[in-house]
């Protein structure tokens, strides 16, 4: 019977070890996974809860314009390093045919309002409460951030971790280009 214990538990630890690893370095499949491999695919659908506003944030209504899409979380500290660099980005593009929209993960509502009010950011951000939108583009951690172009295609690059300003305005002009 030990011997049948000890074989079972070795088997789970094994599929839990895989599965740890499968987490930490895979794509995460979905948007991102295509986006990491240079391939342009349509924008998944995204209708979300606003934050503070009433009402639902919905990608599609933005098609026309260049969206930069962020998965954030006000707990992440890599999301607060690089909160500057979209807030002024989207001062920088406003009026350009850009849009900024974020999308606050797995988080509470009130902590995302005290962090939008503390890192001044204003465009519009939704609420993924569960975070199976993000899951559905392919999001495995925060920050991550997408950029679809003006016919709602999600087109590389697909950033993930902090955003520097460079990054930013080469990959909106390349989207805008697109």
């Amino acid at each position: 019977m030990r011997i049948v214990r000890g074989a079972v538990a070795a088997a789970v630890l094994a599929l839990l070890g895989l599965l740890v690893w499968d987490v930490a370095h895979g794509s995460g499949g979905g948007v991102a996974a295509s986006i990491d491999k240079g391939h342009t695919v349509a924008a998944p659908t995204l209708t979300l809860p606003r934050i503070p506003a009433p009402g639902r944030l919905d990608l599609a209504a933005y098609r026309g314009k260049v969206v930069v899409v962020n998965f954030w979380a006000s707990w992440c500290g890599p999301c607060k390093a690089e909160a500057a660099t979209l807030a002024g980005g989207a001062k920088r593009w406003s009026g350009k045919g850009v849009s900024f929209l974020g999308v606050d993960g797995q988080d509470l509502s009130t902590s995302a309002l005290g962090w939008m009010k503390r890192y001044h950011v204003d465009y519009a951000i939704a609420r993924d409460g569960d975070g199976s939108e993000g899951r559905r583009w392919g999001v495995t951690g925060f920050p991550e951030t997408f950029f679809v172009d003006r016919r709602g295609r999600v087109v590389p690059p697909h950033v993930s971790g902090p955003i520097t300003a460079s990054q930013l305005d080469a990959a909106i002009r390349k989207a805008l280009g697109s």
